[in-house]
Parts: C-alpha cells; structure tokens; sequence
C-alpha cells in the first residue's frame, strides 16, 4: 500500500498547484475547490503514511474527493478548456480509483493475521 499512498499523495499535491495551473476560467471556486480537496487528499495520504494502523474511512473520504474532484470539470463548466477539463477527470478518477484500491487492499489484509511470517510446514 505504500506506492499507492505516495501516488495519492502526489496527485493531491498537483491537485493543490492546479488551482492556478489548471484554472483557464480564473474561476475562484475552481481555485478553492482544487486547494481544499487536493489538499485533504494530500493530508490524508500523508496521514495514512506515517500511521501504521489501517482506517478504510479515510480512503473512503479520498474517493468521494475525487469523485468530487473527477466531476468538477462538469460543475465549474470548463469542459471548453478540453486539456484542463481532461487532465482533472482523469486525475480525479485516479483518486476515486485508489482511494477504493486501498480500502479493498487493506480490509483484504486485515483478515489475514498482522505481523504472522509466512511459514512453510515440511511435510
């Protein structure tokens, strides 16, 4: 999980440098919009980083962000700007998708015994 956590966290930090990359529109909604959720994603992925105990709320939290986020485009109408509209759907898709890859991934661990080595018995 960790590779995921990184690359949430990374999308989360562009998501924070789009709102005056990515705004065409020079839409403050978009700008806050874009701080505040990529922001919250970077927090959370940092969070779940340096955390060594599993909390699937906070990935379910990523994904309704970047459902928010992968539909923004749609809300703010700048689906005529077709790079930056294309570049925050797929990117907010991305983090709906990990958000849920992580919370399948960690409750798939989590029934498994923590911390038991896996342990070959001679027959």
């Amino acid at each position: 999980m960790l590779w995921r956590n990184w690359l949430m966290a990374l999308i989360g930090a562009w998501f924070v440098v789009s709102a005056w990359v990515l705004n065409p529109m020079h839409s403050s909604t978009y700008l806050w919009t874009a701080i505040v959720l990529g922001g919250l994603v970077l927090i959370a992925s940092v969070w779940e980083l340096s955390d060594k105990v599993f909390r699937s709320w906070v990935y379910y939290l990523e994904a309704l962000f970047g459902l928010y986020l992968g539909l923004s485009p749609f809300f703010y109408n700048f689906t005529g700007f077709a790079w930056a509209a294309t570049i925050t759907v797929i990117l907010g898709a991305a983090v709906l998708v990990g958000g849920l890859w992580q919370v399948r991934a960690g409750s798939s661990s989590s029934s498994t015994k923590p911390h038991t080595p896996n342990r070959r018995i001679a027959s």
